[in-house]
């Protein structure tokens, strides 16, 4: 009996895991996060005292964010990490891309409490991560020179070791059309 294209292509799914996303995080959590989470708007309020977080103890939602590592320094209460966000896509590859397609500003910056590799914090890797907003922005250090960004408390944060090349190029990028591997993490913030 021939397979059919359904057939097939459901075979082709789930062989190669390709229709379903990826469970970076464990499900506790993944438990409260919005299931949308407008950036912009989030970046633009952030810090205004008439349109601030709903603050639970200095802290907002729980929501999921993509992006680019900009810059990154070890504090004495983590690592504060400065990043760029990206849209997270879901093909050609699984997490954030850049898509040029986004105007204006989408600096932010979140603290993780936790152990990263040093590879891990290289500008230009991606990264999606799970945490709460603050209500107010904080002053971090972006080449150097102090600037005001909105701010998260990281739980848990995925970074994909791209070194500043998309994630899709590692899929089909390989030396004469072999695969070359991605190293990627998941890192959860250390429990007190």
């Amino acid at each position: 009996m021939k397979p059919t294209g359904i057939g097939s292509a459901l075979v082709f799914c789930l062989t190669l895991g390709g229709c379903t996303t990826p469970a970076l995080f464990p499900a506790d959590v993944m438990e409260d996060v919005a299931p949308t989470f407008d950036f912009k708007a989030w970046r633009q309020t952030t810090g205004n005292p008439m349109t601030s977080d709903r603050d639970v103890g200095g802290q907002g939602p729980k929501v999921q964010v993509g992006g680019r590592i900009v810059a990154s320094q070890q504090t004495p209460n983590g690592i504060v990490i400065v990043g760029q966000q990206l849209p997270i896509v879901r093909h050609p590859a699984y997490g954030p891309t850049d898509t040029d397609k986004q105007t204006g500003e989408y600096e932010f910056a979140f603290l993780f409490n936790g152990k990263l590799d040093q590879r891990a914090l290289m500008p230009g890797n991606r990264f999606i991560m799970v945490g709460r907003t603050k209500g107010k922005p904080e002053t971090v250090l972006v080449d150097g020179a102090p600037k005001s960004e909105p701010f998260l408390i990281a739980q848990c944060l995925h970074v994909w070791n791209t070194e500043g090349r998309e994630i899709a190029d590692f899929i089909s990028g390989g030396v004469g059309g072999g695969f070359t591997a991605l190293e990627e993490n998941t890192y959860c913030e250390t429990k007190k």
